[in-house]
């Protein structure tokens, strides 16, 4: 009985929130909200508030050229916080691809990670197709969240700063 008990334990976390549950979202940005976003081909550039850090590319000759720091703002944090909670981040599996088996080459990479009130959501949808819509309805809002968040972020003085990439993908 135990081991049922265990491996039901493990496919719930693996799957994420079961048909049915569903999560209660603070109605404004809770102090601990935090995201983490991975992105690009191959999952090369990457952003983490709680940190600040800013990753452009770690495709490079110099990597660390390609690292900067930004801080949310209120109205950042807002504005993704809104996106999270519309798109209804607990609602979708932890391996995830929107295109379904649509891929490419090269691959895209989305890892994105929510602290929400202590509960900590993270989707991952790795070697998918570089595109940033589909025709599934679900899989289109989780690609325009990540692609929201992205411009947010390639808007930044912080950005703009980072050096051209070394390398473009075809």
């Amino acid at each position: 009985m135990k081991r049922i008990l265990i491996l039901i334990a493990a496919i719930t976390s693996l799957y994420g929130c079961t048909k049915g549950e569903s999560f209660d979202y603070p109605s404004s940005v809770p102090d601990d909200f935090s995201i983490a976003l991975t992105w690009n081909c191959y999952g090369v550039s990457s952003y983490d508030s709680t940190t600040g850090k800013l990753i452009k590319t770690t495709d490079a000759t110099n990597p660390d050229d390609y690292i900067t720091y930004y801080q949310l703002t209120k109205e950042d944090k807002e504005y993704i916080y809104n996106l999270i909670v519309s798109m209804d981040i607990y609602s979708y599996p932890n391996i995830y691809n929107p295109h379904g088996d649509l891929k490419s080459d090269p691959p895209m990479t989305l890892i994105l990670t929510v602290n929400i009130n202590g509960s900590e959501k993270t989707i991952k949808a790795e070697d998918i197709c570089v595109e940033f819509s589909t025709r599934n309805k679900k899989g289109q809002r989780f690609l325009s969240t990540c692609k929201s968040i992205i411009n947010r972020l390639q808007t930044t003085q912080e950005w703009k700063a980072l050096p051209e990439y070394e390398h473009f993908y075809d």
